[in-house]
């Protein structure tokens, strides 16, 4: 009775649309863009320090995707904090889809200016309810 409801998987005739392939989650290169020719104005568009302290890693686009492709321990021994080190490797793994940075770069959220309570404390007064 239920065997007719089921989908046959002999039926589909289209491919899955989320590959666990080697080739579809290898990282792509990252290459020269009209609005970053060097690498240093992809990493000064970046911010956050990634052009100060990449700047020596990272004088080629040969030599910056050997930093994107290694990840997170490269950009952690160049000195970049973890949220810095995540940021630019999903700046870099846009930049490398073909995207241009101004398109998806963001600017780093300003520091706190009050501490702690949420709501309870406003401009620094304890708001009564």
């Amino acid at each position: 009775m239920f065997a007719a409801l089921r989908a046959s998987t002999s039926s589909l005739t289209t491919a899955r649309s989320l590959s666990t392939s080697a080739r579809v989650l290898a990282k792509q290169p990252l290459r020269a863009h009209r609005e970053t020719p060097l690498p240093a104005d992809l990493l000064a568009k970046i911010g956050r320090n990634a052009d100060k302290k990449l700047a020596d890693k990272a004088e080629t686009w040969e030599a910056l995707t050997e930093l994107y492709v290694k990840g997170g321990p490269a950009l952690e021994e160049a000195g970049l904090g973890i949220k810095d080190r995540r940021y630019a490797l999903w700046a870099f793994s846009r930049y490398s889809e073909g995207l241009a940075p101004s398109t998806f770069i963001n600017k780093p959220k300003p520091p706190k200016k009050f501490r702690g309570w949420g709501p309870k404390i406003q401009h620094g007064v304890r708001v009564k309810f």
